[in-house]
């Protein structure tokens, strides 16, 4: 199935959804584009969800997903709005997607090392993963290993403080990046 039709049965039913396949899917569509968050909208979302401003923040959360519809971070949010809202279709809806998204990422692999690395589509897939963890950001590498790219997180347990290290594969973004290295048509995030 084509990444579009993968989308589409996503918004059909997100529950029963292949969330794999389409992050796969999108990996290898015309629409893949492994950029960061677009930081001026997320900057009008977080200032308006801090205010209460809920339909300002939900408008700059559906320009993050007309973006890019699988950013985890962006269908959390609007689960949350919509949660606060006393509109629990929506919420489900986008609470379904954020969980199936997590969860295609947590079963590539557990992150322990090189060969057990989490697969990711784009970056922001990893702070995601450590938030949902429990694990705070400390310190951050770039390694390359037998011809793959890794982002190495040292974190910190956000409860025990307990410290433990995360991999994860970056082959599908960095290759990405590697391969449109110059492209005039790349928008900056």
């Amino acid at each position: 199935m084509t990444y579009q039709e993968l989308l589409d049965a996503v918004r059909a039913n997100p529950v029963d959804a292949d969330y794999h396949a389409l992050r796969m899917a999108y990996v290898h569509s015309d629409e893949y584009r492994p950029h960061p968050h677009d930081r001026e909208t997320v900057t009008v979302m977080n200032e308006a969800l801090r205010v209460g401003d809920l339909q300002g923040a939900l408008v700059a959360t559906q320009k993050l997903l007309d973006r890019d519809y699988l950013d985890i971070m962006a269908h959390m949010v609007a689960d949350y709005i919509y949660t606060s809202s006393d509109d629990l279709d929506n919420a489900l809806f986008h609470r379904a997607i954020a969980r199936g998204l997590i969860d295609a990422v947590l079963a590539t692999g557990n992150g322990n090392d090189f060969h057990t690395a989490f697969i990711v589509i784009n970056t922001l897939e990893e702070y995601v993963i450590l938030r949902v963890l429990g694990y705070m950001l400390l310190q951050q590498e770039f390694v390359e290993h037998d011809g793959h790219y890794f982002d190495v997180l040292l974190a910190q347990h956000q409860d025990s403080g307990e410290r433990a290290r995360f991999v994860f594969n970056i082959d599908l973004p960095f290759g990405w990046f590697l391969q449109h290295q110059g492209d005039e048509t790349d928008e900056e995030a």
